[in-house]
């Protein structure tokens, strides 16, 4: 067993959260949104201020703390979406997109996974130290953690890896030196053939093969291409790197950040494994003391929230948020047997893995209720939604149970079912819902699994949510002989031709045949629209008030916008595809009226494209730029 009050597991811990603060200062104020072809040549702090510059790879551990602190050992990634909700307001990529999904009802893993074509970036990957440093010297437990922690955002992508790869190394640094032996214990937290074994490999690949850093990165980056500087595989790849080729501390992290893309993170992340390793006493006090003890958050231009308030306030310095880390490393970690036998990945990590990203599970009593939504969350009207339950009895005898699945006013009724669950076994239900038409179908529905058991105590229902799809109108698809993009999006083809002075009557517009739902903000127009042809899209937003809102196009062809008839996008060419929430070119603010909003959009598919994407997006400039879900998108104005 480690000696968790001991001053060596102090230095480390200390270490770890001085480490990961001078790597991501160092790498902060180079990071980009979209990764680089050359290196960077930075070997100290392009900007120093004391306490580092404020970080979500840091600060949101410390919501995190908080919430352990106040739920213990048993907290799961349910605790963490209450505390996200509570304390942390990011809009940025994937937490803006959990965000959302959460704020509309959904739960882990599918809240980190519906409608969020970022689970393969970075957001999870920076959030291992915590975990680690809870069990130190007991990887597959921290990993556990980590994992509650990977799925509220991530569920189902390369990030969870990342998580769990990063937390394995950092555990296992507490009783093992050796930086190529702990590689081995995180890659066997990495599922063989996924991206991120493919990037972690090619760094260490290239180390035996005696190649120079550079070189090293190069393989990476070749073993798995992206543009986006957020991409997980090849973060993980470039951290191997850093952690491969630097001969001490500085030139670890300055690799590792030179190598480009999520820089505050890749040297965040090395600094961290490099500070276990060599106690806070051995880091370079040239880079240590510039930086001081104190913790800068950004809570002061609302991106954190209620930090300071209530009885336990998050830490504000280093040395607090060591000892709250180690007071909790006790309750967490006792019972558990640190050993060199049990620091690789077993079959319990493993299973983690294989899990469902659309699987919620709940305990509601006597048993725990699983709600299996298959392929999404999102329903289309008039349509039918295929859903199972399973219920999971750990008592050493077997029950009977009554289901019952309740529907919001207006939908259908669902008769019950009867069930019978084995002894320490588990058996499930499958369901079919009919999901009304346009009218009753809201944004967020949410129904409940009611579970009757007798001679029982009564159980709680479990929360079933379902998202409604957003309502368009699509064209055909348009081509023009001899046009280029350009004049493709110029011409002004049948549905740019208001009929009346009224957008909101169904036959205001030409043109407009095919009635279509969107399950997300993704249009899924690469099988309708041809190379070189212009397509138009019709949605109406109800807005209960007159506001301001962000409409976002990202797309990876040409695009033109009317709102209530007035142009707002006209890109021929549009910056590098993202679907995000940042105000960049593709996302412009507008007044919406009260009521009902004609967005009318128009996307140009280039010649000679394999693959075509094509996002319509509403934001909220007034909330830092979240995901708007009090605007009603699952209707036209006739319905």
């Amino acid at each position: 067993m480690l000696d968790l009050d001991s001053p060596e597991i102090y230095d480390k811990i200390y270490g770890c959260w001085m480490g990961k603060n001078v790597g991501g200062t160092l790498g902060g104020p180079l990071e980009k949104g979209y990764g680089e072809e050359e290196p960077f040549d930075v070997w100290w702090y392009p900007k120093l201020q004391e306490g580092g510059i404020p970080n979500d790879d840091l600060e949101m551990q410390l919501i995190w703390l908080k919430c352990l602190e106040e739920h213990g050992p048993t907290m799961n990634s349910h605790d963490l979406c209450e505390y996200w909700l509570n304390h942390i307001n990011y809009n940025w990529d994937e937490y803006g997109w959990a965000r959302m999904n959460m704020r509309m009802g959904l739960v882990p893993p599918v809240a980190g996974n519906y409608n969020n074509y970022f689970i393969d970036c970075m957001g999870c990957p920076i959030r291992s130290e915590l975990f680690a440093c809870i069990a130190p010297g007991l990887p597959r437990l921290a990993v556990k953690y980590a994992y509650e922690d990977a799925i509220t955002d991530h569920a189902g992508g390369e990030s969870v890896y990342g998580e769990m790869f990063n937390t394995a190394m950092e555990s296992a640094a507490f009783i093992v030196t050796d930086l190529n032996e702990l590689l081995d214990i995180g890659r066997s937290y990495v599922k063989d053939g996924s991206l991120t074994a493919k990037a972690i490999d090619a760094a260490r690949d290239a180390k035996k093969a005696g190649l120079d850093w550079k070189a090293a990165r190069r393989k990476v980056m070749e073993a798995t291409p992206h543009y986006n500087a957020q991409y997980s595989p090849i973060n993980m790849g470039f951290q191997t790197v850093g952690l491969l080729y630097g001969k001490d501390f500085a030139e670890g992290i300055c690799i590792a950040v030179n190598c480009g893309y999520d820089t505050d993170c890749t040297g965040a992340t090395v600094g961290s494994i490099l500070g276990i390793l060599l106690g806070a006493k051995g880091l370079p006090k040239k880079w240590t003391e510039p930086l001081g003890d104190t913790i800068a958050t950004s809570a002061s231009w609302g991106s954190l929230l209620a930090v300071d308030a209530g009885p336990n306030p998050i830490p504000l310095d280093l040395q607090a948020l060591t000892r709250r880390t180690i007071k909790q490393a006790i309750l967490c970690s006792a019972g558990h047997t640190v050993s060199r036998d049990n620091l690789y990945a077993d079959d319990s990590i493993k299973k983690l893995w294989k899990a469902s990203p659309t699987r919620v599970d709940f305990p509601v009593g006597s048993f725990k209720v699983g709600i299996e939504y298959h392929d999404s969350p999102a329903v289309s009207p008039n349509s039918t939604k295929s859903l199972q339950t399973a219920l999971v009895n750990d008592g050493a005898v077997p029950l009977k149970a009554t289901c019952t699945l309740l529907t919001p006013p207006g939908w259908e009724a669902i008769a019950p079912q009867e069930i019978e669950m084995p002894a320490n076994g588990q058996a499930t239900l499958d369901w079919s819902i009919k999901i009304p038409g346009p009218k009753v179908l809201e944004n967020s529905n949410r129904l409940s699994l009611r579970v009757d058991s007798p001679k029982r105590i009564a159980q709680q229902d479990a929360p079933v949510v379902l998202i409604g799809a957003r309502r368009q109108r699509l064209s055909k698809p348009y081509s023009l002989a001899g046009a280029d993009k350009a004049a493709l999006l110029e011409h002004a083809f049948e549905p740019e031709m208001l009929v009346g002075d009224n957008a909101n009557l169904a036959t205001a517009r030409k043109g407009l045949d095919t009635v279509h739902a969107s399950l997300g903000h993704d249009l899924s127009l690469v099988k309708v629209l041809p190379p070189n042809n212009a397509m138009y899209v019709q949605a109406f937003y109800y807005s209960p008030v007159e506001r301001e809102v962000i409409l976002g196009v990202p797309t990876t062809g040409s695009v033109k916008t009317w709102v209530n008839g007035t142009v707002l996008h006209n890109l021929v060419d549009v910056e590098r595809f993202r679907p995000h929430l940042h105000l960049t070119q593709a996302y412009l603010k507008v007044m919406f009226n009260a009521g009902y909003n004609e967005v009318l959009a128009k996307f140009v598919r280039h010649a000679d494209t394999k693959t075509f994407d094509a996002h319509l997006i509403i934001g909220d400039p007034a909330d830092r730029n979240a995901g708007v879900i009090d605007m009603g998108w699952t209707r036209f104005p006739w319905d």
